[in-house]
Order: C-alpha cells, then structure tokens, then sequence
C-alpha cells in the first residue's frame, strides 16, 4: 500500500512540474519575443466617445500613413539661421475648411441632420511662435460650465543619417492647457494652441507633437461633477483611460535633408510609438 501511494504522489508531482515548466517556457516566450500592442494616434477616438462625450479635433497624425504625396504629411517648417526666421511650408494646405460634423454630431439619422461643424487648422507661424486652431465639442448632452482640456508639447530629434524615421525625445516644452467655460450640449468652439518654436541647426530636423487630453470629468451648470463612465455608457470601456487628439509638425534647418517616406521607427516595430 506504501509503495503504491509513493508511485501515485510522484506521478502527480512530475505531471505539475511539467505543467509548470511549459508555462514558464510560454511566459519566457512572450516577454522575450511578443511586442507589446502598438497605440496609434487614433486608439482613443473612436466614434461613439467623439458624439457623447466632451470631445475636440485637430489636424490627425496618422502614424501609419505613408508620406509619399506631400499633401499627406504633416505641417513643416523650416528655419533659417542667417536672418533666424521660421517659415511655414504650403500654408494654403492649413488654410482649407474640413466639415466634421458627420464625426461629431449625436444626431445620426441622416446626414442632413447633422449639426453643422466645421474645423480650420489656421495654422501659422509668427515671429518664433507657432499657433494652430483647436475645436472642442460638446456631445454629453449636458450644458458645461467648466471643463479642462490639459495639453502637453514634447520634442523629439530626427535621425537623420538612417533612411527610416528615428525619432529620440529630448524634452517637453510649457503650453497651455484649455479652459472651456459655459459651453452648451451640442455646441462647439474653436481655441487657439501657441507654443515656442524651437531653432535646429542647419542640418537638424525637431518634432513638437502636441497631445491634447480630454478631460475626464466636467462640471454643469449646477456645479455637479460629470464623470465620462456615467455619461459615456456607450463608448469602448477600454477608450475610457485618456481619449486625446495628437498633431505633429516638423522643424527643419536649412541643410536638414528630406524626411525619410517610410514611417514605421524602430520603436513602432518593437510596439512603441514615442509621441
């Protein structure tokens, strides 16, 4: 009976180890060799958070267009040392009304019934400040007296000796964020983004990228405090962490060579995307 009990023990325990050994080889597997999941530019906005939540628009950065035809890149800039001036490149291109109301409108019915929402980039460069026009959106159905728009501008250098996009971070500049006063369901309005431009040398190229975040609570005319989860009961419960809108401009030194086509960085093939 003893030596039986002994045989049955030890098959159970080699059967455990055995279990235990393939998990570890799997667990070791997906550390080692499985990217984390890649976050595009558009992760959060989907459709349902832009019509019943406090949203906005601005120029979009698809990270995973590719930039052969220059009217699907993003604005540049470019900066000359001598007489240290900025100019914006083609900006007739950031002049062009964009209609969004069929994104950002509750009414869903038909087309026609769509409130009439229009966005203009505006984008211009004075002096050394870059400005660029945002549009935020009412779509909780509920009037907002006070809701904050946070907003952060980081800058990255381009490696320009490789021919793929090698973007490092280098740093996060002040801006301000945007504060939305008395703005009522389903009503929109249009704020204004300045930032300071930064002067590459001759042969360098920056990325501002702005994010801008929206907020995850407002207040109503009542002073009641408006969580996105008790009003947003339709939306993608794994959009609820930091919906946000992100646009990227390109500074260039006079000498700085042409941006690589290709977009994909080597951290977006590892699964990260630097912003």
């Amino acid at each position: 009976m003893g030596n039986k009990m002994d045989t049955t023990i030890s098959k159970k325990a080699k059967i455990l180890v055995l279990i235990a050994a393939i998990m570890t080889s799997v667990m070791i597997y997906v550390i080692l060799f499985v990217p984390p999941p890649v976050q595009s530019a558009y992760y959060y906005l989907d459709e349902e958070m832009m019509r019943q939540w406090m949203g906005g628009y601005s120029l979009p950065e698809d990270l995973v267009i590719m930039w052969s035809d220059p009217e699907d890149r993003p604005p540049e800039i470019d900066y000359f040392s001598d007489n240290d001036t900025f100019q914006l490149r083609k900006p007739e291109m950031w002049q062009k009304p964009v209609y969004i109301g069929d994104h950002m409108s509750k009414k869903e019915t038909r087309p026609k019934e769509y409130d009439d929402i229009w966005y203009n980039a505006n984008v211009s460069v004075d002096g050394n400040k870059l400005s660029y026009d945002y549009t935020v959106y009412n779509g909780a159905g509920i009037d907002c007296r006070h809701a904050v728009y946070n907003v952060t501008l980081s800058v990255s250098k381009v490696n320009t000796s490789v021919e793929y996009i090698d973007e490092e971070f280098i740093a996060y500049l002040p801006v301000e964020d945007i504060e939305v006063n008395n703005l009522a369901a389903s009503e929109s309005r249009t704020y204004r983004i300045n930032a300071d431009l930064i002067k590459p040398e001759k042969d360098e190229i920056y990325k501002l990228t702005f994010t801008v975040n929206w907020p995850g609570y407002f207040t109503d005319y009542n002073n009641k405090k408006r969580l996105r989860e008790d009003i947003c009961t339709k939306c993608n419960p794994h959009n609820m962490n930091q919906p946000s809108s992100i646009i990227g401009f390109y500074i260039y030194g006079e000498d700085a060579p042409s941006y690589p086509q290709r977009t994909f960085t080597k951290e977006r093939i590892q699964g990260a995307v630097p912003i």
